[in-house]
């Protein structure tokens, strides 16, 4: 017998339940009869599950329909297939329309629910496709509300504007707490032209129910609800959300500290001196669409405020508002007692394609923002996220939340319902940060007793003495390493933020808010858009938590610099380099230098401008012995935000001088006049390895054949007069801006001379320059030449160096393309049966951004010179003609086998590449894209047709006039039959690789296009040699695919398909006949997208047992020690001991 004026709802078979509990996400009823009405997921395949049209049949609905059924009107654009079954029989509701009425809207209504939990979100699948098919909008109705509130029934939830494509999209929106029965409505607006389709399918809420009741909870970390006798999280006690259901959690609980914002800011306060702009106060979407949350998160409807920044004007990029709390009593358990801990929880909400940055800081002093506890980058998605904070303090404290605006008007940051839990209001003031800096009183400490000399270093605590010139000198001469602790890091990967005794010089801190100025980094702290103009990885672990030093473009202006500055090194070693890698990416990156100063003087030493690529590149710059001297990286920006300058893993690699062994120097050592011992080969290549000079001595070095650093002339080497420039000498930078060194090698400042090739006009691309040495004896023994080369810039030629006799020419190296921007070692064997020379040939490359530099050419003292000169060399190499084991390039240039299909114009009028199934527009052909000869039609090169089933007009000038390729019909044909279309066998792929294409599959037409990818293709490269072409000599077998389509779309539309890392693959187009003879199918504009293969990011080769050169070249294991150079550095024969 129910107690009167209790509803009751009957289960049946005696049980009833109260009617209050029907419909509230819990299966109240034996069997569920309680949400039989109301299920909380709906796939629509048996009904509609309570789902209606709010006024059915007026010519503008909601329906219940499948894709076979839906009618033949609307067919072609509704779903091909539902989503819950993808099928074509499967169910879903959509809008229908049988009305041509000007204004028509269609309601759609959930069953009323009586309330959800705390966590109650749903989800849901959506397809909002068509020419003219409006917005879509998604609506929380809550009944039972009072006349005031009433005004306000209304929460939008979601909203979708416009086409967003053929394909179902997955949405997920956030109900909250709602303590009052409530509904769901989807509203469809028609106004005048609809021309589309809208649908929805699988609507499902998660986590709805209230918390079951329990006679215990599980442990002392939970709150037992005092009315429905749930058991909740202790840490939701007192936080602005009703967990229980009863209430009882938010009971007792101090206003002091806790805020929701309904009236006011409670006890936080705006920032007044810190910060730019203020949080504003809202209820409801804030002003900008598509950013900022719909409604509040207190009461999740438009009713309930919150806060937000407003990021539009007049705010700007990086302008931030700060709100701050009450100050609070230390933490520390020693001063509270065993208590429970203090925490502190909040609401953000960040969606929007600008958002920048929340954070949230503990401060002890006033001004300033303290230590930074929290902070989150980027879009969040259109949803309230919850944040639990443990403060720990030894001092009174405040919390400060802080917001930044992002580059553009959508990146509005909400936040709502901060509360404390178990922390104490402090009533009095923090100390200021002017007390907090006064000098503190002198504490006197007992010195560590010593003997050392006035201007002697003083060890840490051994008392231990050492020269000030050994202090910073990258030598541990105290023994507890204290000579070095005040200096700048031997190798410094920025981890941790952390500067490695790098000292920001200019702007000099904490200078004005928004300059331009180096600073630590992480990929995951960049926001949206960012990507485009720093790393998104770091160098040395290749991922988004590792740190890098970068110079922020979005502040300063056009030619700002800031300076990182090393302490005062007092000495280098001989072989001294500084390596570092550098991230130049951006439509207008500036400049990256590097400079000496010493005394003084400033010299710059390296240099880089503008865009480099998406990749990480090496930088090296040559030091060799100085003195007191430190080591500056300046950054430049360059005309607007796109691109910033980024630089990691810094090291001073042998720069420590070195040590006097005592033993005597060994068989194939030079002994230098100062004790220590070098190599031999070390001697007279215009570098100091001794430290005192004596190694360069002129009397040891008149015994050394021939030395050139073109100080003056070109010595002993001669310009040739078949070719079809010259070598020139120079100073300082190259002509061609960005490309070429920023000083000679041998005194590694601009008044240094060096030998160029200049790449820009009037030269040509495959023009060529060539110089020949003096004649060497067919005597001579062990004779190689040194020399030091240096090829930058992206549009660099080739370098060749040949022996040449009376009767023959032999190619002994032979470098194309960028080889980095440094000063690199070379060093060529020279023997031969007759008398030789050795000429160096320079050829121009595809642009004039790529300047060819010679210096310091020595050759060793197993090279004698000859009393007979070679005075008859052989003929120049005809147009065409390419030394043994080179491929001619159609401009009269040459590449080598292993550069046929590697994405990379390596002949500079892409020869090469031309014909390996290559990005096309067709309007030239068919790129290398082949058919094979065993199917039973063919993929056809043709234009557009109106008439026809194949496209109207091509994708590239969509006109009639414009080349495709597509699938035709034929008069004789089966079921299934298949054409393809494949690239030729390509050699590797970056990590970023991608192809872009456009298809077209017409509305009459039946059956399936697929793209397969082929892997394991072995190549035979003297198949290559001999035919031009790639010859298969075995395969793996192993196909997958990759992309398929089926649907009849008649447009053109774009597909990508990621094709990362792979080696040795061909891509395969597959078009399959679904009837007899039809056709209809065709492909447009086939594009490779970043495939070249470049600087290697750590694990980043095709497979995971590669070689990695160290050039950054990725090769298979097994070439490595196969006495044959397959790297172009021959650095996979470097190291090969153990293999013999």
């Amino acid at each position: 017998m129910a107690p009167p004026g209790l509803k009751l709802f009957d289960c049946g078979a005696g049980v009833c339940v109260d009617a209050e509990r029907v419909c509230d996400f819990t299966l109240d009823c034996p069997h569920g009869e309680d949400e039989a009405d109301c299920p909380a997921q709906c796939d629509f395949e048996t009904d509609s599950c309570g789902w209606q049209e709010f006024v059915s049949r007026d010519g503008f609905d909601w329906t219940r329909s499948s894709p076979v059924k839906v009618p033949a009107n609307v067919q072609h654009q509704a779903p091909p297939r539902d989503h819950s079954t993808n099928s074509s029989s499967g169910h879903f509701m959509f809008v229908l329309r049988n009305s041509s009425s000007f204004s028509q809207r269609a309601l759609l209504r959930s069953p009323i629910f009586q309330q959800s939990g705390s966590n109650c979100t749903m989800t849901f699948w959506h397809y909002n496709a068509g020419l003219s098919v409006g917005a879509t909008s998604m609506n929380l109705r809550v009944l039972n509300l009072t006349e005031e509130s009433r005004v306000k029934n209304l929460t939008v939830l979601w909203q979708t504007f416009y086409h967003q494509g053929n394909l179902w999209q997955p949405v997920t929106v956030q109900i909250g707490r709602q303590t009052s029965p409530f509904q769901i409505l989807v509203s469809k607006l028609s106004l005048g032209v609809y021309d589309g389709i809208s649908a929805l399918d699988d609507i499902t809420f998660h986590n709805c129910s209230l918390p079951a009741a329990m006679d215990k909870c599980p442990s002392p970390d939970h709150f037992h609800c005092k009315h429905s006798r749930a058991c909740v999280d202790r840490l939701q006690v007192c936080d602005l959300v009703d967990d229980c259901g009863d209430g009882t959690d938010e009971e007792n609980c101090s206003s002091e500290l806790m805020c929701d914002f309904e009236e006011g800011l409670c006890s936080w306060t705006q920032d007044e001196e810190g910060d730019i702009f203020d949080w504003s106060l809202i209820q409801g979407p804030t002003p900008t669409r598509n950013t900022g949350p719909f409604k509040d998160h207190t009461w999740g409807s438009v009713n309930g405020q919150y806060l937000y920044i407003e990021s539009s004007a007049p705010q700007e990029f990086k302008d931030t508002a700060v709100l701050i709390s009450r100050p609070f009593q230390p933490t520390s358990l020693e001063d509270r007692g065993a208590g429970p801990p203090c925490v502190f929880r909040f609401h953000y909400h960040m969606l929007g394609k600008h958002i920048f940055n929340l954070a949230v800081y503990l401060r002890t002093k006033t001004g300033g923002r303290g230590q930074m506890l929290w902070f989150r980058y980027g879009e969040q998605g259109n949803l309230w996220h919850r944040k639990t904070l443990y403060l720990n303090s030894a001092r009174p404290f405040q919390i400060l939340v802080e917001g930044t605006v992002g580059d553009d008007f959508t990146g509005d940051i909400a936040i709502d319902d901060l509360s404390f839990l178990g922390c104490e209001p402090y009533e009095g003031t923090l100390t200021s940060v002017e007390s907090s800096t006064a000098a503190p009183p002198p504490v006197f400490s007992p010195v560590t007793p010593h003997s050392c000399l006035l201007g002697q270093y003083v060890c840490g605590s051994y008392g231990e003495c050492v020269s000030q010139s050994q202090v910073c000198d990258f030598r541990l001469d105290c023994s507890d390493g204290s000579d070095e602790k005040d200096c700048v890091m031997e190798h410094c990967d920025f981890e941790g933020g952390l500067l490695c005794g790098w000292d920001l010089a200019s702007p000099v801190p904490p200078g004005p808010l928004h300059a331009f100025r180096w600073q630590t980094g992480q990929g995951e702290t960049m926001h949206h858009g960012e990507q485009f103009h720093r790393p998104v990885n770091d160098h040395t672990h290749g991922t988004v938590e590792g740190w890098y030093v970068y110079a922020d473009s979005s502040n300063g202006g056009y030619g700002h610099t800031s300076d990182l500055l090393t302490p005062l090194i007092t000495a280098t070693g001989p072989q001294c380099t500084m390596e570092f890698w550098y991230y130049m990416s951006g439509f207008t990156v500036g400049t990256l230098q590097v400079f000496i100063k010493s005394a003084n003087v400033t010299h710059e030493m390296w240099s880089e401008t503008g865009n480099q690529g998406s990749r990480w590149m090496r930088g090296k710059v040559f030091i060799g012995i100085r003195h007191n001297l430190q080591v500056i990286l300046r950054a430049k920006r360059g005309v607007s935000y796109m691109g910033d300058v980024v630089v990691d893993d810094v090291a001073f690699i042998d720069c420590a001088h070195p040590i006097v062994s005592g033993l005597p120097c060994k068989k194939d050592e030079f002994a230098c006049a100062n004790g220590h011992c070098i190599s031999q080969r070390n001697l007279c290549d215009f570098i100091d390895h001794c430290g005192d000079a004596s190694d360069e001595n002129h009397y040891i070095c008149r015994g050394i054949s021939d030395q050139c650093n073109f100080e003056f002339d070109l010595c002993s080497w001669t310009q040739l007069k078949t070719d079809n420039f010259d070598w020139k000498i120079k100073t300082g930078k190259t002509p061609t801006f960005g490309t070429g060194p920023s000083n000679d090698h041998t005194l590694r400042n601009s008044s240094g001379h060096y030998l160029y090739l200049e790449s820009s006009f009037p030269q040509l691309i495959g023009d060529i320059a060539r110089i020949s040495g003096p004649t060497f004896s067919h005597r001579s023994r062990e004779c190689k030449m040194v020399f030091y080369l240096h090829m930058s810039g992206e549009g660099c030629g080739s370098l060749s160096v040949y022996l040449t006799t009376m009767f023959s020419r032999t190619l002994l190296l032979y470098l194309s393309g960028h080889q980095g921007n440094y000063w690199i070692r070379q060093e060529v064997p020279l023997s031969s049966t007759e008398h030789f020379q050795v000429m160096i040939e320079g050829m121009i490359g595809r642009n004039g951004r790529g300047d060819i530099c010679l210096d310091d050419i020595t050759f060793l003292p197993g090279c004698l010179l000859s009393k007979n000169p070679v005075r008859d060399m052989p003929p120049p190499l005809p147009f065409g003609s390419c030394p043994g084991g080179l491929l001619h390039c159609e401009n009269g240039g040459c590449f080598k086998p292993e550069q046929y299909c590697d994405f990379i114009d390596n002949c500079g009028d892409n020869s090469e590449e031309k014909e390996c199934g290559t990005s096309c527009s067709f309007e030239n052909g068919r790129c290398g894209w082949k058919s094979s000869p065993a199917d039973k039609f063919t993929w056809m090169l043709g234009t557009g047709s109106a008439q026809s089933i194949r496209p109207p007009h091509d994708h590239t000038l969509m006109n009639e006039n414009g080349h495709f390729v597509y699938m035709s019909a034929t008069p004789v044909g089966l079921k299934g039959d298949k054409a393809h279309m494949r690239s030729s066998v390509w050699k590797e792929s970056s990590a970023t690789c991608k192809l872009r294409f456009w298809y077209f599959i017409s509305n009459k037409a039946t059956g399936v296009i697929r793209l397969f990818l082929k892997k394991g293709i072995v190549v035979n490269p003297m198949t290559v040699l001999l035919s031009f072409g790639p010859s298969v000599q075995k395969t793996e077998n192993e196909l997958r695919e990759v992309w398929m389509e089926q649907r009849m779309i008649h447009e053109w539309r774009r597909a990508e398909v990621p094709l990362r890392n792979l080696r040795n693959f061909e891509l395969i187009f597959e078009a399959v006949r679904a009837k007899d003879v039809s056709g209809g199918a065709a492909l447009d504009d086939l594009e490779f997208i970043d495939c070249a293969r470049s600087v290697i990011h750590p694990g980043s080769c095709p497979e995971a047992t590669d070689f990695v050169c160290k050039n950054g070249d990725c090769i298979d294991s097994s070439l490595v020690c196969d006495n044959k150079g397959d790297c172009a550095d021959r650095s996979d024969e470097l190291d090969c001991s153990e293999y013999i």
